[in-house]
């Protein structure tokens, strides 16, 4: 007869359950093996059992002794219960209790994958984001690029009537001797000043538009980068 301390009931039938498919936990009062001077109980192995405390369903709580393991082979499935079998109402209750643990483990699970899946398309709205950024950074360095063309354009039409100017006056001090030679140099100046200042005018209604198109362009790569930093 195996000893039990005070208040311990070793189970007459041995279940049909193995112990290793009985999940459990530590328990300090009841833990070793099952060798405290009595008559010592042996798993299928032939070893002394060890003291086990089950923490599985209905089970919970109730101690039971099983196989320890022995010279590096797997566990038997011997399974003796000290502890008889719980009432009815607690069995139910543990569980109810282990399904709500369930429910609640499974929830977490749905929530973390949920999260996953939100980070994961927070994570290509992202990406798009700066690649829209790129994009826009690309047409932005375009319409610089442009500006300074057209800025070399207008450079080279303001030294063009810069370069009009003066020939115009070299042309009336080298021919004030002839008035009609000189009224009909004058003119063709005039034509040609004229010409240069429509050029002129028509380069700095293209200046505006492309500062107009930078100051949109320039409130589109503003409100990108709000959003990322969103």
């Amino acid at each position: 007869m195996v000893s039990w301390g005070d208040g311990e009931d070793s189970s007459s039938e041995q279940s049909s359950l193995g112990a290793d498919s009985v999940n459990t936990t530590y328990d300090s009062d009841f833990c070793g093996l099952a060798d405290d001077g009595g008559s010592t109980v042996t798993c299928k192995h032939g070893a002394v059992a060890a003291r086990f405390v089950a923490f599985d369903g209905c089970w919970t709580g109730r101690r039971f002794l099983g196989c320890a393991g022995h010279d590096g082979e797997p566990a038997c499935d011997f399974l003796l219960w000290v502890d008889g079998e719980w009432p009815p109402a607690l069995r139910k209750s543990l569980a109810k209790l282990w399904d709500l643990y369930g429910q609640e483990k499974q929830g977490r699970v749905n929530d973390a994958l949920d999260n996953m899946e939100k980070r994961f398309k927070l994570k290509d709205e992202i990406e798009k984001m700066h690649i829209d950024l790129r994009n826009s950074q690309e047409e932005m360095k375009k319409i610089v690029e442009e500006k300074q063309v057209i800025l070399a354009l207008k450079a080279q039409a303001e030294q063009g009537l810069i370069d009009a100017r003066a020939e115009l006056e070299q042309k009336k001090a080298l021919d004030a001797s002839s008035s009609n030679m000189h009224k009909c140099m004058r003119i063709k100046a005039e034509k040609e000043r004229d010409q240069l200042k429509e050029e002129k005018r028509k380069l700095e209604y293209i200046i505006g538009d492309l500062f107009k198109l930078k100051e949109s362009t320039r409130a589109k790569l503003k409100k990108i980068k709000e959003m990322c930093e969103e």
